[in-house]
């Protein structure tokens, strides 16, 4: 698991390439770009890392610099870059998959802000061959690194206008929020002056990670750094944490009391939200007036509990809720097939240290044979 925060400083494509570097991703993932050929206004990559120092922290720089030529480019023209692009670097089908679902979050907030349709949306700055190379270069990173779930603390946007094709623009940008809403990321501002989140940064860690408004509990086993290009009053760096351990996960409970709810309509709500949901108890009680109520409880991951709080009030008679952070530590679970008359049986095995313990499968268990 890796655990970006992009908090403080935001976050951009280069600087995740640049942390997940950092970290010990694979660089010479991304010097396969350098020689991808036949790409329309293309004639020349250069892909480079140095290391060098944001306000005293060490840090990753990955620099990227395209001999290109182009006005803009459709968005059919960027998802049939992406396919060519990704046989010749040799991208894996997820990473291609992922960086296709970046490519498309990109496409669709620029769709909204401009009004028209996907596949035909110009793209200027975007429409550079170094958002591939970002989206692309950014998935196989997290495969190198055998990493594929993310969480992020809340973007941080910074202030003030930019100057871009357009015109200038307040910052965020308008495809910033245009990912946010959505995306349901939080985004935070900042006294620092020019744009810290970049729409392909953002599409990025929208498609790929689960937001926490918190650090989560964790034990880091590796830290990287990733440089951005600009200097501010605060170092300008995307942190990435490596967390190796995943058996402690770091969830919410959200409780509400309903004495208004009928049985039809609180077995409706469960059905929902079970889809959001790791657990759902649903418990009875007194309350006020001395009036029978369910008390509903929801464990959920700390990403969504703003997903959670929403289906809540859509689906349930409630007006209010209440949450608080819960720690869960989980047992590594393993199945394996055991030989049993002629067939098998499955066998559920859980560790935890010097401890296990093992589980034939329920619905393995012979009970339907017997007569």
């Amino acid at each position: 698991m890796i655990v970006f925060e992009p908090h403080l400083s935001g976050v951009s494509g280069d600087m995740l390439l640049g942390a997940l570097v950092d970290l010990g991703g694979d660089f010479s993932l991304l010097e396969r770009f350098a020689h991808v050929k036949d790409v329309e206004g293309l004639a020349g990559i250069s892909i480079r890392k140095e290391r060098v120092k944001k306000r005293a922290i060490a840090s990753t720089r990955v620099e990227i610099e395209l001999d290109e030529h182009f006005h803009a480019r459709h968005g059919h023209e960027m998802f049939d870059i992406l396919d060519r692009t990704s046989k010749e670097v040799g991208a894996s089908s997820w990473a291609r998959q992922k960086a296709k679902e970046a490519v498309l979050c990109l496409l669709e907030a620029e769709a909204r802000v401009h009004g028209e349709d996907v596949d035909e949306v110009h793209l200027h700055e975007a429409g550079s061959f170094d958002t591939i190379i970002d989206c692309l270069g950014y998935f196989m990173l997290l495969e190198s690194l055998g990493a594929q779930k993310v969480f992020s603390t809340p973007v941080c946007v910074g202030s003030g206008t930019v100057n871009t094709c357009h015109g200038l623009l307040p910052v965020p940008v308008p495809a910033v929020t245009a990912i946010a809403s959505d995306k349901g990321i939080p985004l935070v501002g900042s006294m620092a002056e020019g744009e810290l989140a970049t729409p392909t940064g953002v599409s990025l860690l929208a498609v790929s990670a689960d937001f926490c408004k918190a650090l989560p509990s964790m034990v880091p086993q590796r830290v990287g750094y990733g440089a951005g290009s600009r200097d501010f009053e605060v170092a300008n760096v995307l942190r990435a944490t490596l967390v190796e351990d995943e058996s402690f996960e770091e969830t919410v409970m959200i409780e509400t009391t309903m004495d208004d709810i009928t049985g039809e309509e609180i077995g409706y709500a469960i059905g929902k939200l079970q889809e959001l949901s790791m657990e759902v108890h649903l418990l009875q009680g007194l309350g006020k007036k001395n009036r029978p109520v369910f008390v509903l409880r929801l464990l959920v991951d700390a990403g969504k509990i703003d997903q959670a709080v929403k289906a809540l009030f859509e689906y349930t008679t409630t007006i209010g809720v209440r949450y608080w952070p819960v720690s869960r530590v989980k047992m590594d679970r393993s199945i394996k097939e055991i030989p049993h008359g002629e067939g098998f049986v499955r066998v559920k095995v859980s560790r935890h240290g010097d401890l296990q313990k093992e589980k034939i499968d329920f619905d393995d268990l012979p009970y339907g044979d017997q007569e």
